[in-house]
């Protein structure tokens, strides 16, 4: 027995820190670009800060409400270009930043507890699994001299545009549905270290602000003021070979939704339940 006392309707609150990978059409490895971990780079990881408190049900299952700050980045310029397949994003040359701010519930499930539940004490190491449902709200961001310029009012794929009734100009608040796995570990009744990794599948292609086509530039003067399409000139297309963009050739892969995914480590403090007096009537 390792002397640490059951769970069953105890609160505890959550601190944590990670590295978020952004997994979209900018970037990657060698090849096609994909969806996963296939495209991981270790250069575009950015920060995750988040703080939460759950609820435990009991010693093999517990509720969470978290919400997280994080930043996400992708660049085609980081491509190690082999002169594969990955060649012709990284001539494609795009990039973007975007901070997201994200709120979770989420379900939690430790299998070894629940095969071991009429144990009255917890076991130091517990695996996890979570499931649940998010929202986030991003705002990708390009660099032009200097100046970071926000993307989605720019509508670089003819968002919005009378010429292309079928792109509407996409949201910037999404759901998601986030998936974690990890294990805990309980140092003792108070304080415990969870290591995991977080995925999320969301329903945007659209968090680097690229999906379809390339579009033409002079719709830019049609719907923007002088000044606002200049911008989303130089920002639509920034090619290493520019002679290769023309109006509807393909800019992205649209069959695959944007993610990130984070690597972390979560504080949890357990509170102490809270205590009730009992006044005899007089």
């Amino acid at each position: 027995m390792d002397g640490l006392r059951d769970l069953t309707n105890y609160w505890e609150i959550d601190v944590s820190v990670g590295a978020n990978q952004f997994l979209g059409d900018l970037g990657g490895n060698k090849g096609i670009g994909r969806d996963g971990l296939k495209d991981y780079m270790f250069d575009v990881n950015r920060i995750l800060a988040g703080a939460s408190c759950t609820y435990n049900i009991n010693n093999y299952s517990a509720v969470n409400l978290g919400i997280n700050f994080a930043m996400i980045t992708g660049a085609d310029s980081l491509i190690n270009n082999t002169g594969d397949m990955e060649r012709w994003r990284y001539w494609r040359n795009l990039s973007f930043k975007s901070n997201v701010i994200e709120a979770t519930g989420t379900y939690t499930w430790y299998p070894i507890m629940h095969l071991y539940h009429n144990r009255m004490e917890l076991f130091r190491f517990n695996p996890y699994i979570s499931a649940g449902l998010g929202v986030m709200h991003f705002n990708p961001k390009a660099n032009l001299d200097g100046h970071w310029y926000a993307l989605q009012p720019l509508r670089l794929e003819g968002e919005g545009f009378q010429e292309y009734p079928d792109r509407k100009p996409y949201a910037r608040t999404v759901l998601f549905i986030p998936i974690n796995v990890g294990v805990k570990y309980y140092f003792n009744n108070r304080f415990g270290l969870s290591a995991g990794w977080m995925i999320r599948k969301t329903f945007t292609d659209y968090m680097d602000d690229i999906s379809t086509t390339y579009i033409d530039p002079t719709l830019f003067d049609k719907y923007f003021t002088p000044e606002k399409a200049a911008v989303a000139k130089q920002l639509y297309a920034r090619s290493r070979k520019p002679e290769k963009v023309r109006p509807d050739i393909l800019k992205a892969d649209n069959t695959d939704k944007d993610s990130y995914t984070t690597f972390y480590l979560r504080l949890s403090i357990r509170l102490d339940k809270k205590l009730y007096i009992y006044y005899p009537k007089l």
